[in-house]
């Protein structure tokens, strides 16, 4: 049997700015243009870009709870993944993270940094998002960014959902859509991924796999790059 994290739903688990530049490859990215964290939860990359000068909108059905509900919710699930990772931690690579306790405060200063600006700034940067659908007008954002949602969660998410988000996203984003990992809870390449790169309704688009410089999941070091037609 495989080993993997055992998670009955998706968890909220924070990650920050310097995280999602190596995860999305954005030393190429202009601070110009607009960007949308998709599913974003409680990770700072909103927070942090915003101060740097990027323009980044986060969205995550969760935005409609206060911040102590998702305070709590956020604290019980790391628990429950700090709580199961000594036993796994063969699967994880230590760069990034020294161990355990070391990822543990990463994510707490992540999702207390989230807290705070989420409390200052509300709905005008965290807006309120049940995906696959949205209110986003059309291509409103220049780039959407997905992180630790599709393709992890392949066991809870179905292929027909992935689908329903990445044509919401091609419709609220002008230029290309990064998804990060694309890897399972297991550790392995996602099976939607082949099924998606030769999906006749996407096949207008250039999509294709790059390595990047981030991975903790051993062999998570990949993300897709989906680029509208014309872009590159």
């Amino acid at each position: 049997m495989d080993r993997q994290l055992n998670l009955k739903n998706i968890v909220l688990i924070g990650r920050t700015f310097e995280e999602y530049h190596k995860m999305f490859d954005l030393g190429s990215s202009s601070a110009n243009e607009y960007i949308l964290d998709v599913a974003s939860g409680v990770s700072s990359f909103c927070a942090e870009a915003s101060a740097k000068g990027y323009n980044v909108t986060a969205s995550d059905q969760i935005y409609t709870s206060s911040p102590p509900e998702i305070e709590k919710k956020c604290r019980d699930d790391l628990g429950i993944v700090i709580k199961q990772l000594p036993a796994l931690a063969d699967l994880y690579v230590w760069n990034f993270f020294r161990d355990v306790h070391a990822l543990k405060t990463h994510r707490e200063k992540a999702y207390k940094s989230f807290i705070k600006d989420f409390k200052k700034y509300g709905t005008k940067r965290y807006i309120p998002a049940i995906y696959p659908s949205t209110d986003f007008k059309e291509e409103q954002f220049t780039i959407s960014l997905v992180s630790h949602f599709l393709f992890l969660y392949e066991d809870h998410i179905s292929y027909d959902f992935h689908r329903k988000v990445i044509r919401e996203l091609l419709r609220i984003t002008s230029k290309e859509i990064r998804i990060f990992p694309i890897v399972n809870l297991k550790g392995k390449k996602s099976l939607h991924i082949d099924r998606l790169m030769h999906d006749k309704e996407f096949n207008h688009l250039q999509i294709s796999i790059k390595k990047v410089g981030y991975e903790f999941m051993k062999d998570g070091n990949e993300m897709m790059l989906i680029a509208k037609s014309g872009c590159n």
